[in-house]
């Protein structure tokens, strides 16, 4: 056998060997299921595909359940106004699909609130009122470093795709800072395949069966970012507390323009 396949095999068995048929159990149950594409719509009804996001708790209204709530990362949904130090809506329209091979069902998603991007709250909750049945996925505690993680994300919104990977570093000490987005203190993992898409979408750790982690991007295209469940807990207290002082439910969203179409000759 060739030395560098041997070196592959070498590096791709390990991780394989730790899926067991609880793990496909749950991916296939839960994990999956409860993973579906965030859209929005430009003002000329185009639908661009945003992010990926899961459900994680059952929407209520008058102690009747409507719905679900949704999370992804604040960057899918909304921009900073650095004057007015307020997370603004990206969008004025959004909806969700779990992105099915034989029905293409798109649901109003309304965003309840973004984190505010320069302080490393890359969160946003949406809201989705739906007769549909989604699993929840549970939030666990922050990860340790070498542990099995699972992601369900569509990358280039390809369509929804489950990739394995592990935890390289669980706090990173040093300042990673990309536009306005700050993830410092973020938690490091390698999980090949992701990519643009891919954003927002929830790290299951394999020995909680739990969310331990949200991707939100990438480091210099080498290193994978996720943001730590625990600032996600406490972002989401302080939202349904209404004590969050960066989000303000009456903010005007930033209109999501069509592109312009090129002039005739």
């Amino acid at each position: 056998m060739p030395k560098y396949i041997l070196l592959l095999v070498l590096a791709v068995t390990p991780s394989f060997a730790q899926i067991t048929k609880a793990d496909v159990d749950y991916v296939n149950s839960v994990f999956y299921p409860a993973t579906v594409l965030l859209y929005s719509q430009d003002d000329h009804g185009g639908m661009h595909m945003r992010c990926t996001a899961t459900a994680i708790d059952k929407l209520k209204e008058n102690g009747v359940i409507v719905g679900r709530e949704f999370v992804t990362a604040a960057h899918c949904a909304c921009k900073d106004d650095e004057d007015k130090e307020l997370a603004q809506p990206a969008a004025l329209y959004f909806f969700v699909t779990r992105d099915d091979k034989d029905e293409k069902k798109f649901i109003t998603a309304k965003l309840r609130g973004c984190g505010y991007q320069h302080k490393g709250h890359d969160f946003a909750l949406f809201d989705v009122k739906t007769k549909d049945e989604y699993p929840l996925v549970e939030l666990g505690k922050d990860p340790v470093v070498m542990e099995p993680v699972i992601n369900v994300a569509s990358p280039l919104g390809l369509c929804k795709q489950v990739f394995v990977g592990s935890v390289t570093a669980p706090v990173v000490d040093r300042e990673i800072v990309q536009g306005s987005i700050n993830w410092t203190q973020a938690v490091l993992v390698q999980i090949p395949g992701t990519d643009g898409g891919s954003s927002g979408s929830s790290i299951v750790c394999l020995d909680q069966k739990a969310i331990c982690a949200f991707l939100v991007g990438t480091d210099d295209d080498t290193t994978d970012v996720a943001m730590p469940v625990s600032r996600m807990l406490k972002f989401k207290e302080q939202l349904d507390a209404g004590k969050y002082k960066y989000w303000k439910d009456d903010t005007e969203p930033v209109h999501e323009k069509a592109e312009p179409k090129a002039s005739k000759k």
